[in-house]
């Protein structure tokens, strides 16, 4: 149609070319080992999420056993693994702790920093990546790691000290309470380090003219995480480390028996 057909008189829109793009950062390479030994902050973000993902399955199953076994006042589901009640009840204690343990440990405290952080965090600066990548991909296997330590507790018969490992019952009890206490200690690291390195991103890795009050509410709440993990997550891994070496070397900490002080944990 030409503009002396057109009622209106208008000319038909022209449409831009448009300009070729290159891969994204998902087809760029599709080898496992791509994806194992990346260094890109995108891919490694969505290896977080995909981990975070299975391990919220995992704890999302073992609520709903402890939630079906609630559902009447008689025992549904641990009368099929266990044949006395205080069987039973330790069954129940088990699924308990392992499910806020996971939950806690491998959900919530990875979930939005280390996945949504790691994908975003540099989209937001403008930078190309995080400020060191090498330590992001070594935070990540920290990560796989612990995550290793839980399955092991879980297929060696759960851990029933509750997900605080609040002694002196976990000092004391009977059951995989050291792996566990690895496994924290481990993802202890993984979230120092992934902290440390927002950090320094945010601070070196800002373009011209993003000064602190200009900076996008996402990236203030991820500092203040990262923050948050950099204090905090020492303590914690201080405290689990002196309960993993009360248990092996016998030494008085928390346990009153022994000389200790519950109170100190």
């Amino acid at each position: 149609m030409d503009a002396q057909s057109d009622p209106q008189g208008l000319a038909p829109p022209v449409s831009a070319p448009v300009e070729a793009t290159g891969p994204s950062y998902l087809t760029v390479t599709k080898t496992i080992s791509s994806w194992a030994f990346t260094l890109d902050h995108k891919r490694i973000g969505v290896m977080y999420l995909i981990g975070v993902l299975l391990m919220f399955l995992l704890g999302g199953l073992i609520a709903m056993l402890i939630r079906t076994e609630l559902f009447s006042p008689l025992a549904l589901i641990t009368p099929l693994f266990a044949d006395t009640v205080e069987a039973q009840a330790d069954m129940y204690n088990k699924w308990f702790t392992t499910h806020g343990a996971i939950m806690v440990f491998l959900v919530i405290i990875p979930g939005v920093p280390a996945a949504l952080g790691n994908f975003v965090l540099p989209l937001l600066l403008g930078a190309k990546d995080v400020a060191f990548p090498k330590l992001n991909l070594g935070s990540f296997y920290l990560w796989v790691t612990g995550a290793v330590f839980f399955l092991y507790v879980l297929l060696t018969g759960g851990l029933d000290t509750g997900w605080t490992f609040y002694t002196p019952y976990s000092a004391e009890s009977g059951t995989a309470v050291i792996p566990a206490l690895m496994g924290v200690f481990i993802l202890g690291f993984s979230s120092i380090f992934t902290g440390l390195n927002f950090i320094v991103t945010i601070h070196k890795m800002r373009p011209p003219g993003m000064t602190w009050f200009k900076m996008p509410l996402f990236l203030w709440a991820t500092y203040a995480t990262a923050v948050m993990q950099v204090l905090a997550t020492p303590v914690i891994g201080i405290t689990v480390l002196l309960l993993i070496l009360e248990r092996t070397l016998g030494i008085g900490i928390f346990d009153p028996r022994n000389g200790g002080d519950p109170v100190l944990f």
